[in-house]
């Protein structure tokens, strides 16, 4: 079995006896007598029929006489559907590109048959299976990944033609994407894995040394994202927004690996912001995915499938690469998670999951597949995270543990972090400086966004007059510092890398948003200014970089209107003559993020960059803000 998982398949893929219907094999006479099809499993001899009847087929009947056929008449053209002339019309071939994968063939898409469905995998392994795995009837096949041996849980694929799924149906886009971006394809393809690619190594490079097909949602969605960072061609393609659009809700109906691909990519694109409480359509979207990702089977460990190494690879750089933005855009939109991680066994990826090469096999560097894993390692830890705090019963739950425990269950998670940092984090930060782009950001960020989410989790269960409370408060305030530290020494080789959206925007409004909490739940003067000042000073910098780095324009409209809803003023305008200045020079104190692990914090000083206004939130005073809060200052956020 070659290939045949989550993917559409030609005909001759799932069976090798006659094809239903087909003019191209002659049926034996037993069936031409009977006008009945004449069908023949794989490596058998016989058709159906005169295997019931015990015996064998004959070829010795004249061809029939076709009547009321006028001699010398010329052929029709008919507008019929394709699979009553056996191609597609003449007419959309003009029109429409050609189908992926299809070489006038019918294709078959996969389904992953759950052990609870109607379709019992116990019932199914007793289907007359070949010497390929495959059972095949006329309109309906079933693979056999597993279940030969006793104690194996049995796993298969039903397969059906894609003529059953109306999988091109009309109002499929026909846009000729290829017709769009020429003559920049190439420089948009080599962009794209110069770029995109070493911060979301999702793709094989190799799979895209062969000339494209036109009307493929795969490459439309990689030239969208490689668009802004290819100088020779314009920024955006509308229509390719346009074909992407339309076309992958028709794909949904009938997904294959490259939908689910597209899909992921597709979700990294730089959409415009929305000073909405969520972004909007991305958890409907995401939950799309997932049950995609469940109907090809990819929360399945494919390890021991009958696959070669590349089809395995990339089933398990699919599933997590969903199951990254499945978390982490739970943990942003306050949402739950679409993904349970009692219903996978797909182990964590490794490097051997990735691709050394790139394009027309030029060596790639570790970076990316170190960057990708990390990230997987981390969102593990985030799902963690998220059941035991985030929950609507986790919330119930926490209520009831001794103070001790909760203690407990937080240095447990900081141990666990502690490890990914010196294992992935320092590793991956060190390797990042040889030049080019530096992509590390995300993860960075999203290191700092983890530790944010635990200390707010705790500090909300814990009362403030518990000796441990003002600690936790130290460690937020180092952990926010960290991260204020972090955009404002952003260097230039990191703020023009891909960035992965959009838990990058979702994480830098986290982190303002934690700042506020911090902000009231102060009642000393010291801690009201402070807070208020490095608000302020967060604000300004999201604001300057928003900019030309979109990445923190979510962050900075969320803050303004946080700030109007709390009666405070909004940050004064930098100085145009400076602002312009720090904006030519590519950052506002240039050079590269320190190690982490070396020194994750920051002084207690708040000192930030040189010539940068000092902007404070106005409560009036720290006293007035005090009593404002009421209750000595003892404000629950």
């Amino acid at each position: 079995m070659t290939n045949p998982i989550g993917m559409r398949h030609p005909e001759a893929q799932v069976s090798l006896g006659r094809k239903y219907k087909s003019r191209k094999e002659r049926p034996c006479d037993a069936c031409r007598k009977r006008k009945i099809c004449c069908t023949r499993d794989a490596y058998e001899k016989d058709c159906s029929l005169c295997r019931t009847r015990g015996e064998s087929c004959q070829y010795v009947l004249p061809p029939n006489v076709r009547r009321n056929r006028q001699p010398n008449a010329a052929p029709q053209t008919s507008t019929s559907s394709p699979s009553s002339t056996g191609s597609i019309p003449s007419r959309r071939r003009e029109t429409r590109p050609r189908p992926l994968g299809s070489n006038g063939n019918r294709e078959w898409i996969c389904q992953f048959v759950g052990l609870s469905g109607d379709q019992d995998p116990y019932v199914l392994r007793h289907c007359s299976f070949n010497q390929q795995n495959c059972y095949r009837g006329a309109e309906w096949a079933v693979l056999k990944i597993k279940g030969d041996t006793n104690g194996d849980v049995p796993l298969h694929f039903t397969v059906v033609p894609d003529t059953q799924l109306d999988a091109r149906p009309d109002h499929y886009p026909t846009t000729d994407t290829e017709a769009v971006v020429e003559p920049h394809a190439n420089d948009l393809l080599h962009t794209y894995f110069e770029v995109v690619h070493p911060s979301y190594p999702l793709l094989d490079p190799s799979r895209f040394n062969s000339p494209p097909v036109t009307g493929d949602p795969l490459l439309a969605v990689m030239y969208n994202l490689a668009a802004p960072f290819c100088s020779s061609s314009p920024p955006h393609f509308p229509a390719l927004s346009s074909f992407v659009q339309q076309a992958l809700p028709i794909e949904h109906q009938h997904p294959r690996l490259e939908t689910l691909e597209a899909s992921l990519l597709h979700l990294q694109r730089h959409t415009p912001t929305s000073p909405s409480p969520t972004l909007p359509g991305l958890s409907s979207s995401i939950g799309s995915l997932a049950g995609i990702a469940h109907d090809l089977g990819l929360n399945n460990d494919p390890s021991s499938w009958s696959l070669s190494p590349t089809d395995t690879n990339r089933r398990i750089r699919i599933w997590w690469a969903l199951h990254i933005q499945d978390k982490w855009s739970a943990l942003g939109l306050g949402r739950p998670s679409y993904l349970n991680d009692e219903h996978s066994n797909v182990p964590l990826p490794t490097i051997s999951n990735f691709s050394h090469l790139g394009l027309a096999n030029t060596p790639l560097t570790l970076t990316p597949a170190l960057q990708f894993i990390a990230m997987a390692h981390l969102s593990s830890i985030l799902s963690d995270v998220l059941n035991t705090f985030y929950t609507l019963k986790a919330v119930e739950r926490i209520k009831l543990l001794p103070i001790e425990m909760l203690f407990s269950i937080l240095d447990g998670f900081q141990e666990r972090l502690r490890i990914f940092r010196d294992d992935h984090l320092c590793p991956l930060c060190s390797g990042s400086g040889n030049g080019g782009l530096d992509s590390t950001g995300s993860v960075v960020l999203a290191f700092y966004t983890i530790e944010i989410v635990l200390l707010r989790a705790v500090l909300r269960c814990l009362p403030m007059n518990h000796p441990g409370y003002t600690g936790l408060r130290g460690q937020a305030k180092t952990t926010l510092l960290n991260v204020v530290e972090f955009l404002e020494k952003m260097s230039v080789s990191r703020l023009k890398a891909f960035w992965w959206s959009p838990m990058t925007r979702l994480n830098f409004s986290l982190a303002g948003s934690f700042m506020f909490s911090q902000f009231l739940t102060s009642h000393t003067t010291h801690d009201i200014e402070l807070w208020s000042t490095t608000i302020a000073h967060y604000r300004s910098l999201l604001r300057l970089h928003s900019t030309s780095f979109e990445m923190t324009r979510l962050a900075s409209m969320r803050m303004d209107l946080l700030a109007q809803g709390m009666g405070v003023d909004s940050p004064l305008p930098l100085d145009l003559e400076r602002e312009d200045s720090i904006r030519e020079s590519g950052g506002i104190l240039g050079g590269g993020f320190g190690v982490v692990g070396v020194g994750l914090g920051m002084s207690d000083v708040v000192g930030f960059g040189d010539g940068l206004k000092r902007e404070v939130l106005d409560p009036r005073s720290a006293e007035e803000w005090i009593m404002r809060q009421g209750d000595g200052g003892l404000l629950l956020c």
